[in-house]
């Protein structure tokens, strides 16, 4: 049995848009995964410490393991790709997170879905509102779109794409 699972990307260090390529093509070769579609890239100012800007996007996954199968192969990802957690919200290479997993709640001590934060961030829910703008927040009820839409301004603005596959990538294209 497979579930629709939502995954927020972030690059802030070096050639941001190579890192979310790089995490992309990882998550393409997952077993029991694939990729369904990805929103465009967005750049945003960091939360947290003075850093340099972040460059987002979403990625809609079909995935038949449990959340914390796939939680630990995107902390491999993240490893693999250079991330180094010394800083609390500090920079990284990499930043892959579970946003919503197709209506699911996930509790437990290292993984919390839909992600604690989502409803509060622009940077995840623009991207997110380009895949499944009308896919429910299953806790508060309410709609990626009007999620959004209830959301103060952020410093969050489309990104062009270079290499990034926007809003057409599907694991099975070739």
């Amino acid at each position: 049995m497979s579930d629709t699972v939502y995954v927020g990307l972030g690059s802030n260090e070096g050639d941001r848009e190579a890192h979310l390529v790089a995490a992309l093509t990882a998550l393409s070769r997952i077993d029991a995964v694939a990729v369904l579609s990805c929103s465009s890239l967005f750049d945003s100012a960091p939360v947290g410490p003075p850093q340099p800007r972040y460059l987002n996007a979403v990625v809609a996954l079909e995935c038949g393991l449990s959340p914390q199968r796939l939680l630990c192969i995107l902390q491999q990802i993240e490893k693999d790709l250079g991330r180094q957690r010394e800083l609390r919200w500090g920079p990284r290479t990499i930043d892959l997170d579970i946003l919503l997993w197709e209506g699911q709640v996930v509790a437990d001590p290292n993984l919390q879905v839909p992600h604690l934060e989502l409803h509060k961030r622009r940077f995840a829910l623009e991207p997110l509102a380009e895949l499944a703008p009308e896919q429910k927040h299953p806790v508060l009820g309410v709609t990626v779109k009007e999620l959004l839409g209830k959301l103060a301004p952020q410093d969050v603005r489309r990104s062009e794409a270079t290499w990034w596959p926007e809003a057409s990538y599907s694991s099975n294209d070739s």
